[in-house]
Order: structure tokens, then C-alpha cells, then sequence
């Protein structure tokens, strides 16, 4: 039995599949606060611990690493991460955070699965104790609290950090793709062109997602330098929300239910505006039940034309609302679904841009938002 920690569903499905092709028995968890729990239940022989879980979490890994360490000494853990500088420290083992988690072996992203096979057989037919240098268990210098490292970074490692992350964000469909290339090739192999075919598609969709990344984290850049254009001429808002409405409506019975006036009249960039308006549809379907409502009302307030966008979705913790239009973050109840966290972020900016706001309306049911924008001018 293997135990998989990864929270990308798409790179757990994959990883999943080599599993049982290889004749391993898998369980998939993506909550690293599961952890202890799956390995009390599940017994497995070795965990593939996800060394990126979300946006500047991937520090976490070690910790969890070293507690399972502590826990289960004989129990070998892999690190599976797209960072270089965690792969080439937990290599070399010499930190405190790297003995303490005593990985028994790395997996870099992409990976090839033949060596991503060959680094988990040896892994699970060696198992592996944690010792330090008196025999008796680990080394004293490699059990320590790590630093707080959910607390604000300092302002120099902003930059950083930003295209850290961003690296994260694009290997992560990268690996999915490279990974089902080659699945698909040992399909074919196999003489099974129908999987093979499956596999294929999943790698397309996941090119599409990427350049939805790329979309996105140019767009992120260049809001954050105050470089975004904007084409502002005056038009019918109105009209500009129903056509988009348009584009997110793929079943045979409608779901978003528009009320508005018959013509609000703004300045401004339509083709960004229906960003935005785009980004909370899509936010609205992917985060709600299939088919629930979704409502769209148009309304007027003092010299603001305002939009709001509800769902009866899986909503925002209260604790969770202040941090939920920075960038990258996403709440600990859509983690398991596929996103980069910058809608929201974006999004904000050019309502910004446009002199106008967008935020969150406290609500019991699902979500509330509401973008705000100035009228027109006679």
C-alpha cells in the first residue's frame, strides 16, 4: 500500500493510475492535516508526500516529513515536489529541516516515470530507520520547532517569492502533461490505443489550462506595475453581461438567472469588464453544486451601476474573507479543485482601474460578490 499526498487533483489521478499500473495499491489524500490519520488506518509501506501543497505552503513538507519520521521511523517518505532547491537540499541532507524529515528519496516535477518507478521500489523494498549519531533514534540537532512560516515575509522576498510561486503554478500542469505523454506511450505499447486516446486528452486539457496560467500571471504582473491597458470607450454594461452570461451557459437548462435594467451606460474597458464579470461566473459554477442557481442582478446605487453575482455554493470562512482577494491565496474549502488563486486578485485591480470596487457581501448561503463601477457621465 502507498499513500499519496497530493492536492492537485489532475497530478493524483495520474500519479494514481501508474500506481495500479505498477501493481501497487494507492490511497489519495490531498490534506496534509490527514496525514497521521492515513497511516494509522491505511498501514502503508511508503508515502509520496506533495512537497507544494497551495501557495507558499510547500515549507510545510518538512514538517510533515520530520512527523512522520518521529512517528514512523521505519516508514520511507518520497518528496515529490517542482522546486530545484528543496530537491537539491533534501538530497544533500545536511540541513536541520532535511535530517529531521530523512526523506528516503526525491521526485522532481515533471518526472519520468521510469525513474519515478525505480525511486519508489527502491524506497518500499528498503525500508529505512531514522538514526542520529548515538544509534538510538534521530539526532537531537534534527528535532526542532521550524520557524513560523505563515508569518508575513519580509518585504525583499516579495519578488521572490511571487515567481516562486508562479514556477509552482505552471510545472504543476507541465508534469501532469509530461506524465500522460508518457502514459499514453506505454498504452500504446501495451496494445490499449483506447486509454492511450484518454491520456491524450487529458494532456490537451492541461496545455489549455497552462496558457490560462499564462494568461493570468501576465495579467497579475502587469496589474501589479500599473501597466495593464485599457481601451475605455462608453458602453451598454448591460449588454456587455449578457453576452458574457452567454458564454458560461452549456446545459440545456439555463442556470444563471440575469435581472437587470434595460440599459446602464458606463466608461471603461468592455472586454476587461467582462473579465471580470467572467471570472466570478466561473468562480460561481466551479465552486457550486451542479445545476443550483446562479443569480446575476444589475442595479443602481446612487452614481454606481452594481453587479452581484450569488451562488449557493461552498461560501467563504469568516476567518478566511480578509485574505481572499490576495494574490495567489486560495480558501482551505476550494484547495481540492483545480485554480491559481489570481482571479479574485486580478480581477480587484481592474475594478480598481476603472474607479470601482469589487468585494464580498457577508452571506449564511454560498456567495455574494459584488463589483461596483461609476455611471457614465452625460
Amino acid at each position: 500500500m502507498v499513500l499519496l499526498v497530493e492536492d492537485e487533483p489532475t497530478l493524483s489521478k495520474l500519479v494514481g493510475s501508474l500506481l495500479d499500473e505498477s501493481g501497487y495499491e494507492h490511497i489519495s489524500i490531498a490534506d496534509h492535516r490527514q496525514i497521521a490519520k492515513a497511516i494509522v488506518r491505511w498501514q502503508p509501506r511508503c508515502v509520496i508526500l506533495d512537497g507544494d501543497p497551495g501557495s507558499r505552503g510547500h515549507e510545510l513538507s518538512w514538517a510533515d516529513a520530520a512527523a512522520i519520521r518521529r512517528a514512523n521511523p521505519e516508514l520511507p517518505v518520497l518528496m515529490f515536489t517542482a522546486d530545484p532547491r528543496a530537491l537539491a537540499e533534501a538530497r544533500a541532507g545536511t540541513t536541520a529541516r532535511s535530517k529531521a524529515a530523512g526523506y528516503a528519496g526525491v521526485i522532481d516535477k515533471p518526472f519520468l516515470i521510469v525513474e519515478f518507478l525505480a525511486t519508489l521500489k527502491h524506497a518500499v523494498d528498503t525500508p529505512q530507520l531514522a538514526q542520529g549519531a548515538n544509534g538510538k533514534g534521530l539526532a537531537a540537532d534534527a528535532i526542532k520547532v521550524f520557524p513560523d512560516l505563515d508569518a508575513p515575509a519580509a518585504a525583499e522576498w516579495a519578488f521572490a517569492d511571487f515567481f516562486s510561486t508562479a514556477v509552482h503554478e505552471l510545472r504543476t500542469p507541465l508534469t501532469s502533461i509530461a506524465g500522460q505523454l508518457q502514459f499514453a506511450e506505454r498504452l500504446l505499447a501495451k496494445g490499449d490505443p483506447a486509454r492511450a486516446t484518454e491520456a491524450l486528452a487529458h494532456a490537451r486539457e492541461q496545455t489549455k489550462r497552462m496558457n490560462r496560467l499564462l494568461a493570468e500571471l501576465l495579467d497579475h504582473a502587469r496589474v501589479s506595475a500599473g501597466a495593464l491597458s485599457l481601451e475605455v470607450v462608453t458602453f451598454d454594461l448591460a449588454a456587455t453581461i449578457a453576452t458574457t452570461i452567454g458564454l458560461h451557459e452549456h446545459e440545456d437548462t439555463p442556470r444563471i438567472i440575469f435581472t437587470a435594467l434595460p440599459a446602464v451606460r458606463i466608461q471603461g474597458d468592455p472586454e476587461r469588464i467582462a473579465q471580470i464579470v467572467s471570472n466570478l461566473l466561473d468562480n460561481a459554477i466551479k465552486y457550486s453544486p451542479p445545476g443550483s442557481p446562479i443569480g446575476v442582478a444589475l442595479t443602481i446605487v446612487g452614481d454606481e451601476a452594481q453587479i452581484r453575482v450569488s451562488d449557493r455554493g461552498l461560501g467563504v470562512p469568516d476567518e478566511e474573507r480578509g485574505l481572499l482577494f490576495a494574490p495567489f491565496f486560495r480558501t482551505s474549502r476550494t484547495r481540492d479543485i483545480a485554480g491559481t488563486g489570481l482571479g479574485l486578485h486580478i480581477s480587484r485591480r481592474i475594478a480598481e482601474q476603472h474607479h470601482g470596487r469589487l468585494w464580498l457581501e457577508p452571506s449564511s448561503d454560498g456567495s455574494v460578490f459584488v463589483l461596483a463601477l461609476p455611471i457614465a457621465k452625460d
